[in-house]
């Protein structure tokens, strides 16, 4: 449970009867105080609460001469391409990379997702090979619910409420470092090794809006639950005519095992030779992380912990997106984990 400390307390009633009990005008995290002072360079330690904790734990939502604690809303079920809108709050360490040619307009063309101070992980195709035909990635936005509209963003809660956030922060990027081994590709294959860190030019803060995801501590797809389902979230396209969506989307999708997995990409036109690196989720109609999502996670809500750790990073798909009984295909973050943290300078 995140605890809250009022700092002001006021009694108006001369009555000796009477009670206290109007809101705070200031909440204070505890756990974002404690957090901002250890967050580093390094991934925190699941068990540290400063990862992986969707914001909407402790979270503050103002409405109409009130003021309460989000967490009740975190951990329900909810109805990318084939996706909803989340919440302002949710999934706080979603980054969008920002990219420009010859000082043209700013793009954003891939995702990915904070995972320490000073690191966002992505994939190795949003930082090198053919995107640098189109721009290089310049900066990180962070914070971010709507891209079309500037400064706070403010939406309507299901208690009635409005949540909103503090707006964006763009970091610039002092390193982009793709896996040395990406698309070194064997017979048939494809993305192999389709994973970079972006060094940050200066750390990212820890707010209720901007908070690192948890790396996975164990190799959950190895005995998968029952069920065992994923998100992915983003602001990638929403069908084949939307390529963007201008709001921040999720959908959940089911884990595909390996062995289904390669069957769909040895049809005829595909013929993917798949390895460990690589894990598969989707193959349901119309529902997809789809373009735009490249690089973005593919996340995991550990129930127990009460904490979403990073399963895969987007890699790539069907064509068109959300075909049934083709998976989206994903880069295994647990199988770099040494290559992540040997990547990292504190």
């Amino acid at each position: 449970m995140v605890m809250y400390e009022s700092l002001y307390s006021r009694c108006t009633s001369s009555d000796p009867q009477s009670v206290c009990c109007g809101p705070p005008r200031k909440l204070v995290n505890n756990t974002n105080l404690k957090c901002r002072g250890l967050l580093t360079a390094s991934p925190p330690d699941p068990n540290s609460q400063c990862c992986g904790r969707d914001a909407r734990v402790g979270n503050k939502i103002t409405g109409a001469g009130f003021t309460f604690n989000a967490e009740d809303l975190m951990f329900k079920p909810f109805d990318v391409l084939g996706g909803n809108e989340t919440t302002v709050d949710q999934y706080p360490w979603l980054a969008l990379i920002e990219y420009t040619k010859d000082n043209g307009p700013i793009r954003t063309m891939c995702g990915g997702a904070l995972i320490s101070g000073r690191y966002v992980l992505t994939a190795a195709h949003c930082v090198t090979g053919q995107i640098l035909s189109y721009g290089s990635p310049r900066n990180v936005r962070l914070g971010e619910y709507d891209t079309s509209h500037v400064g706070k963003d403010c939406a309507v809660v299901e208690a009635g409420g409005e949540d909103c956030n503090d707006g964006i922060v763009t970091i610039g990027i002092e390193e982009s470092i793709p896996h040395s081994d990406y698309n070194k590709n064997g017979q048939n294959s494809k993305n192999r090794n389709d994973i970079a860190l972006i060094r940050l030019a200066q750390s990212a803060p820890f707010t209720d809006f901007i908070r690192p995801i948890c790396l996975p501590s164990v190799d959950t797809a190895r005995n998968p639950p029952n069920p065992f389902t994923l998100f992915a979230a983003g602001w990638g396209a929403v069908s084949e005519t939307q390529p963007s969506s201008a709001i921040k989307l999720h959908v959940d999708l089911p884990y595909v095992s390996p062995d289904t997995c390669q069957n769909a990409y040895r049809a005829p036109g595909r013929n993917v030779a798949l390895w460990k690196g690589q894990m598969c989720a989707g193959g349901q109609p119309g529902k997809d992380s789809c373009k735009g999502d490249s690089g973005g996670p593919l996340m995991y809500e550990n129930t127990d912990k009460r904490i979403y750790e990073v399963m895969g990073v987007v890699s790539f798909g069907p064509s068109p997106c959300g075909l049934p009984d083709i998976p989206g295909v994903y880069t295994k973050v647990y199988e770099y984990d040494t290559w992540i943290r040997s990547q990292i300078k504190v």
